[in-house]
């Protein structure tokens, strides 16, 4: 179980981009506000070297999160038919 746990946290942390970009409103001045909306406008635009849309990370994340789901279940499974059996 302690593998099973360890793997997808390390499926996990290999599906989400290392360096993500956020953009950060750092106040309320035209220039701040200007600085931060052009972030967002080259996120969106794929300029500033990030993908914007990239689903790839999180069909990734999906996926490791669904395996340990489905191990968790079967465990339980396991668990219950154990508790049944010594009835």
């Amino acid at each position: 179980m302690m593998r099973l746990l360890l793997t997808t946290i390390i499926l996990t942390m290999l599906a989400q981009p290392v360096w993500a970009h956020q953009c950060i409103l750092d106040g309320s001045t035209a220039e701040a506000i200007q600085s931060y909306n052009l972030c967002k406008a080259d996120l969106a635009n794929g300029t500033a070297n990030h993908q914007a849309d990239d689903r790839s990370g999180e069909v990734a994340r999906l996926q490791a999160e669904n395996y340990a789901l489905k191990a968790q279940l079967a465990q339980i499974k396991r668990q219950l038919l154990a508790l049944l059996g010594e009835l």
